[in-house]
């Protein structure tokens, strides 16, 4: 390592925009663990860990392994709406949650967090009373005790990434004004990754369709890892508690179509 390199966690790096992200910091020389809930992971990467963010087990032990020191926690992890509701909250709330404060005490002042959320999240404004019971949570039963309670036709996919952004921006006021620690959120539309025909099936094709013919094309993971990497930087220290959205502008052409409507 260098004198300039930093040390890097990149959560859900074994495929898609994780893996993008751990090869953009590997290249710029930076120490990088690879967690994935995959053995053997194709990224290039310092190290590696396997974890299955299902299992908060594994996450405590990994955190009590890897010892302070770091500087940035990408955590990118995330499963499609096609699995059951508690593994999609379970894995993209609950694991965001304790990874990031499990992180915090064992990272070095300047340092960021950067997690990948979704434009699927974006409603969170609008439910912020129904998220603040899922946010008391923190433990996986106590997620599945609460979830059992909610409409059951509202994507959970999309509740775990509302509760993602809301619970980073509670997080990101504490972990700055007592890490120096930032925390921000990325939203991607539709990107071209391997799970991608798990999205059309549990969102609708039609649907991604239309975002895909709204602004042209899907995402590449081209174009959210260097976002990712951004939020990471000393370029971007003034940046605390934001959601970037990277999606061509999908999302803001809806809002603005319903605003003028």
């Amino acid at each position: 390592m260098n004198s300039a390199s930093r040390k890097v966690i990149v959560v859900g790096a074994g495929s898609g925009i994780g893996a993008a992200t751990a090869a953009l910091f590997y290249a710029a020389g930076d120490y990088v663990l690879a967690v994935d809930r995959k053995e053997q992971q194709d990224s290039p990467a310092t190290d590696y860990a396997q974890v299955d963010l299902c299992e908060p087990k594994q996450i405590q032990r990994l955190l009590s392994e890897i010892g302070p020191g770091w500087d940035v926690l990408a955590h990118v992890a995330g499963v499609p709406g096609t699995l059951s509701a508690i593994e999609v909250l379970t894995v993209n709330y609950l694991g965001f949650r304790l990874m990031a404060e499990g992180m915090l005490p064992l990272m070095r002042p300047g340092g960021a967090i950067v997690a990948v959320a979704s434009i699927a999240g974006l409603a969170w404004t609008q439910r912020t009373a129904e998220l603040a019971g899922l946010l008391r949570c923190t433990t996986a039963a106590e997620v599945a005790r609460w979830q059992s309670s909610q409409e059951p036709n509202y994507p959970p996919y999309s509740t775990s990434k509302e509760a993602l952004i809301l619970f980073a921006k509670q997080l990101a006021t504490t972990a700055w004004s007592e890490h120096k620690v930032r925390v921000n959120t990325v939203s991607p539309g539709p990107v071209e990754t391997p799970i991608l025909p798990e999205f059309e099936q549990s969102m609708g094709k039609d649907l991604l369709e239309i975002a895909r013919s709204t602004v042209g094309r899907h995402a590449t993971v081209s174009d959210v890892a260097p976002v990712i990497d951004f939020l990471a930087s000393s370029d971007s220290s003034w940046i605390v508690g934001q959601d970037i959205q990277v999606d061509g502008g999908f999302a803001n052409s809806m809002m603005t179509a319903a605003t003028l409507a």
